[in-house]
């Protein structure tokens, strides 16, 4: 009875607000924002308020890595512990209650995250490049398409040249000694340059010191000599024991699919299978990229679904063969089970990253909620799983794969909730078979159209790319992949142990070879990518809190997401890129010319650091750069000095001339010039004297003079030090600079200090404007 009576109260609710489709737009006068109105309009959503624990606790999460310090561990926790008792307090207070919770909500986000930071915190190489020799084991072999090798080792004993440091958790370093063969579990010691994790190329951009941080990943580098084999002082514990057992099996599976299917089909299907993606070839990574298909490649929430899904509509097929187990066992709950187990050894086998570990854990949910008679597939259970995901780490709300993955979930579990309404109301008398091949046509479609509409804004943010093409490439490839190549995986699997996974490889080969093609044809089309300048913060998080408004409500008010979701897009078509990129050892420098390109000073535009700032700009960073003409700085080739006419001869002078932008280089520095700006590079002090007077910004790794700052903004080796990467942007006669410092903050991943940190200049200008520091 008192369940009808809260429904009844619920029902009563959404009449008095006039919504009964939960489809139409109310018309809102400015005095209907008022607590009586929203109390109705959270009475009629009260079971959907669950739904909003999740991105509250996100929400403080964010607040979090959003600080320019790091928060005092006792202090969030305190201050969490306070709202949760006024929380409780007030219980039963209604909207009062609904507020004090969402506040302890984002508050218990907060603290979460700085507990987890004090958890992870590892020694870290310090700053410089340093000649070690190191000791250490080897936890995980990735082979790379070149045939180099990207060890991960867990050293036992680091000897470098200068003062001693803690050995960190883990070393991410490259070996090229093609010939060594080497596996999990391997003691070896060898010689290697080792350096701290490096920051954003760009401010603003992908931190891998900070991905590295929470990865227990304390330096990179390389080795610069062969690995021998040494004994291990100490035996390794049982969990180290664990983890090299699996590695060691991951090794063995991959080398065994791609033995099975050569070619670079094998190589897709063994990382499919064991999360292994460096031998798959640069070309399918791009076209799989442009096409909209390299979600493919990452072990998520698809893949997992698929494996899962298989395993236990197969048990339960097989078990229902039986009519007596049929009707007298729950043979769905035995079906659920299986798949769980299914799910934690393909866990494993893919190397239990951070992506596979929340894809698990949001199966797992639905599969509990399959034994304990619950529906499986509803909004409450993916909040459940992000829940989980974000209280274990939350350093993934950071990351495309979380933010991406739950898009596409919530988007399209909150379609299909009205999709389905929609189908059980309808009375279509078209014949069954006819009606199940038109939804499952139309579901394809509609799936590939959400999934890409929900992640796009996000794939924009991280990649600065929209594959255009998507939708066609999805609706052709994702049936090959879910009918063939990922259940051909499956079974692959389940027959190596008795050496029959011959035909299934065959299969799943095949497969994957259509799906490539599908994925260079589409590639192929004029137009099939278009990339996009970096988008401010703020776009994003009105694109996301838009679209949760939209998704997550279930009456009409949920369509007040949708100016958000504009706002969010307008931001981001508005926002054009920096005017000036410099790299953290001021050695590249980059100037946007007016129609759009990168012109770089020197000429050389390869690299990881141009790579990122040509996708920072929404240039295409497979595209090269321009030929450079070369001359002498500031008088004809002919009447050039020996030492610069001997410069052009090895390309150390140039010029890049067009209807933007002018570069002129000679022995001593650069000059880049545009109409309003002029940049200069400066490869020897005795550079100043010119490059001061003519040039808006020096770059410049040596120290220079104090009367330059007087007529330049300079960007030199002290600045460098502090601020790492820069940019600049020209806004009227002011020269905005940005750093990658700035954007870090002062946390445990960031290498600078506290001093450094606060020692930002704000150099005046004299006649050309003034310059400011921020954005």
């Amino acid at each position: 009875m008192n369940q009808v009576g809260r429904g009844s109260g619920r029902a009563r609710a959404a009449t008095a607000v006039g919504e009964p489709s939960g489809l139409r737009l109310p018309a809102l006068p400015v005095l209907a924002w008022s607590p009586h109105w929203l109390a109705e309009r959270l009475d009629a959503e009260r079971e959907r308020l669950f739904l909003w624990v999740p991105v509250l606790f996100a929400t403080g999460i964010a607040a979090y890595f959003g600080l320019p310090r790091e928060p005092s561990l006792v202090a969030v926790w305190l201050l969490a512990a306070g709202l949760g008792i006024v929380w409780w307090r007030v219980a039963r207070a209604g909207n009062l209650a609904i507020g004090w919770g969402a506040a302890f909500a984002a508050s218990l986000g907060l603290a979460v995250a700085t507990a987890r930071t004090a958890i992870v915190a590892a020694p870290v190489v310090p700053a410089g490049e340093w000649h070690a020799t190191v000791e250490g084991r080897i936890e995980a072999v990735d082979l790379n398409e070149d045939g180099s090798v990207r060890l991960a080792v867990a050293p036992t004993a680091i000897a470098a040249r200068g003062p001693p440091f803690a050995p960190p958790r883990r070393l991410s370093l490259w070996m090229r000694y093609k010939d060594v063969a080497l596996r999990p579990g391997d003691h070896v010691a060898f010689t290697a340059i080792l350096l701290p994790p490096p920051d954003a190329a760009v401010p603003g951009g992908f931190d891998y010191a900070r991905q590295a941080f929470f990865e227990a990943i304390g330096g990179v580098g390389y080795l610069i000599s062969r690995p021998r084999h040494v004994p291990e002082s100490r035996a390794p514990d049982i969990r180290a024991r664990l983890s090299i057992a699996a590695s060691a099996l991951r090794d063995d599976l991959a080398a065994r699919i791609m033995a099975a299917v050569p070619g670079r089909a094998g190589a897709i299907a063994a990382a499919l299978v064991t999360g292994k993606r460096g031998a798959i070839p640069k070309a399918d990574q791009e076209a799989l990229r442009v096409s909209g298909l390299a979600h493919i490649l990452a072990i998520s929430g698809l893949h997992m679904m698929l494996v899962v899904g298989t395993l236990f509509w197969s048990v339960r097929t097989l078990l229902a063969i039986s009519p007596s187990l049929a009707l007298n066992r729950p043979i769905k709950k035995w079906a659920a089970a299986t798949a769980f187990v299914g799910g934690a050894a393909y866990l494993v086998l893919s190397g239990a990253s951070i992506a596979t570990q929340r894809a698990f854990v949001m199966a797992a949910v639905m599969l509990l909620s399959v034994l304990i008679d619950r529906p499986a597939i509803t909004l409450r259970n993916v909040a459940l799983a992000a829940l989980l995901v974000l209280v274990m780490t939350p350093e993934a709300l950071t990351g495309a794969s979380f933010q991406m993955s739950f898009a596409a979930t919530v988007a399209l579990v909150a379609t299909y909730e009205t999709v389905r309404q929609h189908w059980q109301s309808s009375g279509d008398p078209v014949h069954p078979a006819v009606r199940f091949v038109g939804r499952a046509v139309f579901g394809l479609a509609l799936t590939s159209l959400i999934a890409g509409l929900a992640t796009a804004p996000f794939g924009a943010f991280h990649f600065n790319r929209v594959a255009v093409y998507g939708l066609a490439a999805n609706l052709a490839a994702m049936p090959v992949v879910s009918l063939l190549v990922m259940p051909m995986g499956l079974a692959s699997c389940l027959l190596m142990p008795f050496g029959l996974e011959t035909f299934p490889l065959a299969a799943m080969g095949f497969g994957i070879d259509i799906v490539l093609a599908i994925a260079h044809g589409v590639a192929s089309w004029p137009g099939a990518v278009r990339m996009v300048p970096q988008m401010p913060l703020a776009a994003l998080g009105l694109m996301t809190v838009g679209g949760l408004w939209l998704a997550l409500w279930r009456t009409g008010w949920r369509l007040w997401g949708l100016p958000a979701l504009a706002l969010g897009g307008a931001i981001a078509l508005q926002t054009a890129p920096p005017d000036v990129y410099i790299n953290r050892s001021g050695t590249l420098v980059a100037l946007r010319t007016d129609t759009g390109e990168l012109a770089f000073v020197p000429r050389r535009s390869t690299g990881y650091e141009a790579e990122s700032w040509r996708r920072h700009a929404g240039i295409d960073p497979t595209l090269q750069a321009r030929e450079v003409l070369e001359a002498p700085v500031g008088a004809a080739a002919e009447s050039a000095s020996p030492s610069s006419t001997a410069a052009l001869a090895t390309g150390m002078a140039g010029t890049l001339t067009g209807p933007a932008a002018a570069i002129q280089c000679d022995p001593i520095g650069c000059i880049a010039s545009r109409p309003g700006l002029t940049l200069a590079l400066v490869r020897d002090p005795a550079a100043f004297s010119e490059d001061c007077i003519r040039a808006d910004v020096v770059v410049s790794p040596f120290v220079p003079p104090d009367s330059c700052a007087a007529t330049a903004l300079v960007i030199g080796p002290q600045q460098l030090a502090v601020g790492g990467a820069t940019i600049i942007r020209r806004s009227g006669p002011a020269l905005l600079v940005s750093t990658a410092a700035e954007r870090a903050g002062i946390r445990p991943w960031s290498r600078r200090t506290t001093e450094a940190a606060d020692t930002r200049r704000i150099t005046p200008r004299s006649g050309n404007g003034s310059v400011n520091t921020g954005e």
